[in-house]
């Protein structure tokens, strides 16, 4: 009886630590104020109410092999926001069959601070992994691969993976309807990007020279934002890294150049995201779409509300024009 007091105690005591750093205004970084704030929590486990945070090491029951649906959402320490976001919403163990796993992927940390922050994070919901790649853009194809390997070693039988970024809306239940009606295999589904060039102009910052890349076009492949890969093709894939010389953009390495080295398809749906914002932030969008891309923490969570209302449907003052107007403002301006 002591020992369920005192873990419920722990457990509530992570919660209001933790919310009360949430509360305060963080920003796309965590800013100079997160060091008392850390130094508090050092302190709670210093003390010994907080158990000492320690490396993080997942598992997955049964290599996965009563798992649906395996999601995988690349993520940074920063970025607590958009991951809480995620599980107030679609994430929500309230909104998730037990045949669907949720976990966010992040790399290494620039201070032990925000290691131990994320750790500390981990404590309360048990949903993080962390790969040994350093928190860079031009890393994004390492966490990729990384998601991959830690697949294939920890979820080996699972049915499906899904890559999604922290920033992306997901209609979940519109996503395992559809698989359970068409079964996938051999694929990489999602917004399929075809007859797709390099830039080679040494102005564009997204610039590709002949050394990096040497074809003209990029190989059918599937945007990054969000995409899915049936299980049966895991294995292959991850293999296909080792071989295949690494490139700048995941979706383009993993879905496109190592998708094409293993003989796999790359299909299209329409209802996968293609682009920036392509849909106002509104729930009643999504009643037949399954992805949207680059909202932010109080768009999804107004979004996802939205969405559960039937009674209501936000379209009718929703105005795409509207928004990339705004998001043109804060651009300049904020």
């Amino acid at each position: 009886m002591k020992k369920k007091i005192k873990v419920a105690t722990t457990r509530a005591l992570i919660a209001f630590i933790l919310i009360y750093i949430i509360c305060l205004p963080f920003r796309r970084k965590i800013d100079d104020g997160f060091q008392s704030h850390y130094r508090l929590v050092q302190s709670y486990i210093d003390s010994g109410l907080i158990p000492r945070p320690r490396t993080i090491s997942p598992s997955c029951i049964n290599n996965g092999e009563n798992v649906f649906l395996l999601i995988m959402v690349p993520s940074t320490a920063s970025n607590f926001a958009q991951r809480n976001a995620i599980r107030k919403t679609w994430g929500h163990i309230s909104n998730i069959p037990p045949i669907v796993k949720l976990k966010f992927v992040l790399g290494k940390t620039h201070t032990s601070q925000l290691q131990d922050f994320v750790l500390t994070e981990n404590l309360l919901y048990n949903d993080i992994i962390i790969e040994d790649v350093p928190e860079k853009y031009e890393n994004l194809t390492q966490k990729s691969t990384a998601i991959l390997r830690w697949t294939v070693s920890n979820c080996p039988r699972v049915r499906y993976l899904l890559k999604i970024d922290d920033d992306v809306f997901l209609n979940l239940p519109r996503l395992l309807k559809y698989l359970s009606k068409h079964p996938q295999t051999n694929t990489v589904l999602g917004c399929l990007v075809s007859h797709s060039s390099p830039f080679r102009s040494i102005f564009s910052k997204w610039r590709v020279s002949w050394d990096q890349y040497n074809e003209e076009e990029y190989p059918e492949y599937i945007s990054g934002p969000a995409y899915l890969i049936s299980g049966d093709v895991l294995y292959k894939l991850y293999q296909s890294t080792k071989h295949v010389p690494k490139f700048m953009f995941e979706d383009v390495y993993i879905t496109g150049l190592c998708r094409r080295h293993i003989g796999a398809l790359a299909k299209s749906h329409a209802e996968f995201s293609c682009g920036y914002r392509d849909k106002g932030p509104c729930g009643s969008n999504f009643l037949y779409e399954i992805t949207g891309h680059h909202y932010s923490p109080k768009e999804v969570q107004r979004m996802w509300s939205e969405l559960q209302n039937r009674w209501s449907d936000c379209r009718l003052v929703d105005s795409y024009f509207v928004y990339r107007v705004i998001d043109i403002f804060k651009w300049i301006f904020l």
